[in-house]
């Protein structure tokens, strides 16, 4: 039973680190933009990073689980 919530708990929080990792990555870029104004280059950049670290965090996260 407690390995059940354990899982539960580990798992409900890649939908918020998965978020957290895009809108981390947007607002590093948009700053970044601000401030050296090549908008919106380091923005997208940015926001592609974000993307892919939190698909990377999912996967990785669903792997350990999945196993």
């Amino acid at each position: 039973m407690a390995d059940s919530f354990r899982t539960i708990g580990a798992l409900s929080t890649v939908g918020l680190s998965f978020v957290f990792a895009i809108l981390i990555g947007f607002g590093c870029g948009y700053y970044l933009d601000t401030w050296l104004g090549t908008s919106p280059w380091l923005l997208l950049i940015f926001t592609v990073f974000g993307l892919v670290a939190g698909i990377t965090n999912v996967y990785r996260t669903a792997g350990r689980f999945l196993k």
